[in-house]
């Protein structure tokens, strides 16, 4: 075998392993770009950012209720719950986050329990080219202070889906 072949074969070999290599540190869930609860949980977790803190978020540590979410909109609560687990993780300085708890929070701690609840805010808009369905996310955050007491903080964001994005969201959903 020629020092030629050989080099060429090395080289095939090193692009395949490199090939590879990056492929490998591609997401494990691919996210479509129309996804309309993965850019819903970025909005939500910018929202939160946004906040002051004190002490600042990074060292709260928000405990995720399982979320409400409207029937009528298709969408499964462990999508929205992914959703605002992995933006609120993905926050530069954000919250330590606690998946799926339905423990309440110590008193006088830094830990609040985030209750989220998506609903539907009236009917279907018929546009020319498409349908939109209106939305609105309450995030009510709790904090026990004492026994008797408590710090609430709500915050609301309201929108509209593409209902196209939805019904492709839910025809992509494994069967049960």
């Amino acid at each position: 075998m020629s020092r030629m072949s050989r080099g060429l074969r090395t080289l095939a070999s090193l692009m395949l392993i490199t090939g590879l290599t990056g492929c490998m540190g591609l997401d494990q869930v691919p996210r479509a770009e129309r996804d309309p609860i993965y850019g819903l949980g970025q909005s939500a977790a910018r929202l939160l950012d946004e906040q002051s803190w004190t002490p600042p978020l990074g060292e709260q540590v928000l405990l995720l209720a399982p979320p409400e979410v409207d029937a009528s909109l298709e969408v499964q609560p462990g999508a929205l719950n992914e959703a605002l687990t992995r933006a609120l993780l993905a926050l530069k300085d954000g919250p330590q986050v606690l998946n799926w708890s339905n423990d309440r929070p110590g008193i006088d701690s830094l830990q609040w329990r985030l209750v989220a609840r998506l609903d539907t805010s009236g009917g279907p808009l018929r546009l020319s080219d498409r349908t939109l369905q209106p939305y609105q996310l309450t995030l009510e955050l709790v904090r026990r202070l004492s026994v008797e007491r408590q710090q609430t903080r709500t915050f609301t964001l309201s929108g509209a889906f593409d209902q196209a994005a939805l019904d492709a969201l839910a025809s992509a959903r494994p069967a049960s």
